[in-house]
C-alpha cells in the first residue's frame, strides 16, 4: 500500500520551495529547494532528474505576453544523502527568443531565472527511469569512477561529488573530466554581460571555483579541466596536483594524434567505470548542423572503447534526460 501511495504521489508531483539562489555564470543559477511539508519529500538516486512545472510569462510575436504552464527536465545537482534538492539551470535560449514556427517563446530557463524568486513554490515530478546512468555507482558496484562531462553535464557530477564527500568511503575514487569551450565568456556574450553590469572577465564554467575548492578538500577526487577553444591553457595557478588545466579535446594530443586521456589522468584504467553526460556530440560525436544535416564523428564513448580499450559494460551515458532536453530545444 505504501509503495502504491508513493507511486501515485510521484505521478501527481511534489511541491518544493526555493530557499536559495546562487549565480554560477552569466546565464546559469543553482537553486536550493526544500519540501513545503514532510509529505512532499521524496527519495531519489544518483543520476536521476526531475521535471519542473512552472507558470511563466513569455513574449509572443504580436508584441504581447502569454502566461502558461511550462515544463522542463533537469538533472538533480545534489546528493541523495542531503535533505535538500539542488537544481542548476542554464539558459538554453536567450531572453526574448520567439519560435518562428509558433510565434511564441518556448524558452524556459531565461524566464525561470528572471521570474522565480526565493520563496517561490515549484511543482516537481521525479523521473521513473530505474537504471539511470549512475545506478551502478549508487548500488556500490562501481567505486573507481571516471566521469566525463560536457559543459551541460556537470550537474550529476556535482551530485556524485557530494555523495562521495558524505559517504567517506576510502575505496571510492573519482576523476572528473570536464570539457568547456572557454574559461571566460567569449565576446559574443559581451552585450549580455554589460547589460547585467557584470565584469567582462565573466566565468563561463559552471561550478568552476566550487570544483577547485572541493578537490583540495577530498583526497580521492581529481578534476581535469579542458578548454576546446582556448588558444593557450588559461593562465591559472594551482598548488593542488589534483586540479589540472589543459586545452583541446580529450583523446587528442596538441599535434592531432590520438591521446590515451584516461590512461594519462585516470586511476586504475582496468577497473575504471566511465559514465558520460553532455550533448550528443560530446557523447557519440553526432552533431546536427544549422542546415539540418547530421554530422557523425567520434565522441567520448567511441574513443573510450577504441583508444583506451574500455569494455562497453564499463561505460554508461545519460540518455533519457538529454532526450527530454533536446525535445525542448
Amino acid at each position: 500500500m505504501r509503495e502504491e501511495l508513493s507511486e501515485r504521489k510521484s505521478q501527481e508531483g511534489y511541491e518544493w520551495q526555493i530557499i536559495e539562489k546562487i549565480k554560477e555564470t552569466h546565464d546559469t543559477y543553482t537553486y536550493t529547494l526544500l519540501p513545503v511539508s514532510a509529505s512532499q519529500r521524496f527519495n531519489f538516486n544518483l543520476g536521476q532528474f526531475v521535471t519542473l512545472y512552472v507558470v511563466l510569462k513569455r513574449p509572443t510575436s504580436t508584441g504581447g505576453f502569454e502566461e502558461n504552464l511550462a515544463t522542463r527536465a533537469y538533472s538533480i545537482a545534489s546528493s541523495p544523502t542531503r535533505n535538500f534538492l539542488e537544481l542548476t539551470i542554464k539558459e538554453e535560449k536567450p531572453y526574448g527568443y520567439i519560435n518562428p514556427k509558433t510565434g511564441k517563446s518556448d524558452a524556459f530557463a531565461a524566464y525561470f531565472n528572471q521570474q522565480v524568486k526565493i520563496g517561490s513554490k515549484i511543482k516537481l515530478k521525479l523521473n521513473q527511469v530505474k537504471e539511470h546512468f549512475l545506478w551502478k555507482v549508487d548500488a556500490g558496484l562501481e567505486k573507481n569512477v571516471a566521469y566525463w562531462s560536457g559543459a551541460n553535464g556537470a550537474q550529476s557530477a556535482r551530485s556524485l561529488i557530494q555523495y562521495m564527500e558524505d559517504k567517506k568511503d576510502p575505496d571510492f575514487s573519482l576523476v572528473l573530466f570536464y570539457s568547456n569551450t572557454n574559461l571566460h565568456t567569449d565576446h559574443a556574450n559581451l552585450d549580455i554581460i554589460k547589460s547585467e553590469n557584470q565584469p567582462v572577465d565573466s566565468l563561463n564554467v559552471i561550478y568552476f571555483n566550487w570544483l577547485i575548492n572541493i578537490a583540495k578538500k577530498l583526497e580521492n577526487l581529481k578534476v581535469i579541466f579542458t578548454f576546446t577553444r582556448e588558444q593557450e591553457i588559461p593562465a591559472l595557478s594551482s598548488t593542488d596536483p589534483k586540479v589540472i588545466y589543459r586545452k583541446g579535446r580529450f583523446f587528442l594530443n596538441p599535434d592531432g594524434s590520438p591521446e590515451r586521456t584516461l590512461l594519462k589522468y585516470g586511476n586504475n584504467v582496468e577497473t575504471s567505470f566511465n559514465p558520460i553526460c553532455g550533448s550528443s556530440g560530446f557523447i557519440n560525436g553526432t552533431v546536427r548542423l544549422p542546415n539540418g544535416t547530421i554530422n557523425r564523428g567520434k565522441g567520448v564513448l567511441q574513443n573510450l572503447m577504441e583508444i583506451e580499450g574500455i569494455k562497453p559494460e564499463k561505460t554508461d551515458k545519460e540518455q533519457f534526460y538529454l532526450e527530454q532536453v533536446d525535445a525542448n530545444q
